[in-house]
């Protein structure tokens, strides 16, 4: 179906795996429609590591206050909100989304639970004209290129599927902010100010479930719905 021929749209809903599906309806003079979400793969936080973040992102706000204009403007991401994106798939037919399921159980089932540790602010692109504020994540010694593997076996599983794969290489990270407005006056105060140097290690994440989640972009912010989960293999798990 070719959704650049959509005649209208409509808002309806429908309940998959105990979650409701709230979703636009493309209709292309065909009988049905067919239910379009946006969706991306990802590993939702703990609480802790959220309370952290949330404790983090005040500090950061205080500092900052100290050193930017009123017309400077950062956007920061609601720690409830905060996730590790694995693969962003974009729109999707809803029928996908158990077929998307079958084959990561395939795929990612088989990999061993592990821990990454949360730590270190960096940006995108760079401090000359910050777009994104962001906290970095690294494997623990004993499970170097975790996060690498398991972003692999998720981009191999869904090439099958005809979703292609991500051109740039994986870099995890936690997105704090989004800068709105004077990037390069942000990009000069996060230079100047010492708060690069902060949350060298701010906690621990447990990367045991990888989810599939919704995301409805709407006037307050992105509020993201989980499809469904599932868990990696317990074998070898350890702190």
């Amino acid at each position: 179906m070719s959704l650049s021929r959509t005649t209208r749209s409509d808002q309806v809903a429908r309940v998959t795996n105990g979650v409701e599906l709230v979703a636009t309806v493309v209709d292309c003079g065909r009988q049905g429609g067919t239910i379009v979400i946006r969706t991306f793969v990802a590993v939702e936080l703990p609480a802790d590591l959220k309370r952290a973040i949330e404790q983090l992102q005040e500090q950061l706000k205080r500092k900052l206050l100290r050193e930017l204009s009123s017309e400077a403007r950062l956007q920061w991401v609601r720690p409830e909100a905060i996730h590790l994106t694995l693969k962003f798939l974009g729109e999707i037919e809803e029928p996908r989304v158990d077929e998307i399921r079958q084959v990561l159980v395939q795929r990612v089932g088989a990999v061993q639970e592990f821990f990454v540790e949360a730590g270190g602010l960096g940006v995108f692109p760079d401090l000359r004209a910050p777009r994104v504020l962001w906290l970095g994540l690294t494997d623990l010694p004993d499970r170097s290129n975790a996060l690498v593997y398991l972003a692999g076996a998720v981009e191999a599983g869904l090439e099958t599927l005809g979703f292609p794969r991500e051109s740039r290489p994986f870099n995890p990270h936690l997105t704090l902010a989004r800068v709105k407005e004077r990037s390069r006056e942000v990009g000069r105060a996060l230079a100047g100010s010492g708060v690069m140097a902060m949350a060298s290690r701010l906690g621990s994440l447990p990367v045991t479930t990888v989810s599939l989640m919704k995301s409805e972009l709407r006037p307050s912010g992105a509020v993201y719905t989980k499809l469904w989960d599932l868990s990696l293999s317990s074998a070898s798990a350890c702190p």
